[in-house]
């Protein structure tokens, strides 16, 4: 069903038809096996004259199918009926069980056994999603993916007018390369890093969730175990579960630090964060944030105006008057001008009061407004973005 859902999803995209569709009414083929695999506003509709039609063919065959089980009660009192009726129930049981529509495209599912050797000299490769077996003629072998990956990399860091989504594209290529030939070695790590790294300063929580979750498995390989970079990772993954409310990675990567671990200079600070969120302790946690170092601090940036967002909805019940320079101070923007935005982002601002020199939130009135967007934190979408 997931499949199917991704395919209609793509569809409905690709089309404009992402809010046309009526999402309520759509049926896929694995849940209602006569249904075809397409979106409901593309299927013909009755019109109401059909429809009284077909409800009165519909009672009909109810009367009917009624008067004919009255008539075969006694016979299927038999042994012999009884018999037949299980085994037709069987069958019927077994016809209706789930199944995948063939209308729609899947993913190629990779074959362990059977990894491909790629020959394409090209360097730069756009990322597109596999629907069948790969060409070994379009997949780069290691030698130029070592060459694709340099040349990406160094563009990043030096050039300042590439284009985050040319970035993702080319990493996402060469994840892909390395994928179909079975590649799960230093340089594979080496990858995930950077797209993980970068997509962390990109605020493309989905991408850098895709990456570190490919991570975790690779770190656990007998020949990558002693990765440097895995504690730091480790970190950020313990963080994104953290906003993403994923207690249950959390507890299991825990379980994996020793008491060396947890001394740290990665995990330390994020183990601090942790008990900070969990105790709702937002004066601590911003502090934290403050003290927070390049992409531990980048990751953060993602969550850190929902957590504003939550901890002045607290203040708002407990006070009537906070000053901004208060404000100001608590949550640890960086200058006046984020705290300024930030009041104004959220609808605030007119509920700002001038007494003598200072400059004061009337939090009490401004609780709705504060809880409306208290609500807007809570939504995660489909890719793991808050």
């Amino acid at each position: 069903m997931q499949t199917e859902l991704k395919y209609l999803i793509e569809k409905a995209n690709e089309t404009g038809k992402i809010w046309k569709n009526d999402w309520r009414k759509q049926q896929v083929p694995s849940l209602s096996p006569n249904t075809p695999l397409e979106l409901h506003c593309n299927l013909p509709h009755k019109t109401p004259a059909e429809k009284k039609t077909a409800t009165g063919v519909r009672v009909l065959n109810i009367k009917r199918s009624t008067s004919t089980r009255n008539n075969d009660e006694d016979e299927m009192a038999s042994s012999d009926r009884k018999k037949a009726r299980a085994e037709r129930f069987e069958r019927e049981l077994k016809h209706t069980e789930p199944r995948l529509s063939s209308q729609g495209p899947t993913d190629y599912t990779f074959d362990n056994n059977q990894p491909i050797k790629g020959t394409c000299q090209t360097l730069e490769k756009s990322y597109l999603r596999l629907t069948s077996a790969p060409d070994p003629a379009k997949v780069r072998p290691p030698l130029i993916l070592r060459e694709a990956f340099k040349r990406l990399t160094q563009r990043y860091n030096e050039d300042p007018n590439v284009k985050y989504t040319y970035v993702c594209d080319q990493f996402k290529a060469i994840r892909q390369d390395l994928t179909v030939q079975l590649i799960e070695d230093e340089f594979t790590v080496k990858v995930y890093e950077a797209h993980a790294r970068i997509a962390i300063e990109n605020q493309d929580l989905g991408e850098f969730n895709q990456c570190q979750t490919v991570l975790q498995k690779l770190y656990q390989h007998p020949h990558i175990t002693n990765s440097t970079n895995k504690l730091e990772f480790m970190s950020y993954c313990l963080i994104y579960c953290l906003f993403t409310k994923n207690f249950d990675t959390i507890t299991a990567l825990r379980l994996k630090l020793s008491g060396k671990d947890k001394q740290n200079t990665y995990i330390a600070p994020a183990l601090e964060i942790m008990k900070a969120k969990f105790s709702n302790n937002y004066h601590l946690l911003f502090k934290l944030y403050s003290k927070a170092k390049n992409t531990m601090k980048k990751l953060l940036d993602c969550f850190i105006t929902n957590e504003r967002v939550r901890a002045l909805s607290v203040m708002c019940t407990a006070y009537k008057l906070l000053s901004l320079e208060f404000l100001l101070e608590e949550f640890h923007f960086d200058n006046e001008n984020d705290c300024l935005t930030f009041i104004t982002e959220k609808q605030v601002d007119k509920f700002i009061e001038l007494k003598g020199e200072n400059v004061y939130l009337n939090t009490a009135n401004a609780r709705s407004t504060v809880m409306q967007h208290l609500q807007q934190t809570k939504k995660v979408d489909i890719k793991g973005q808050v």
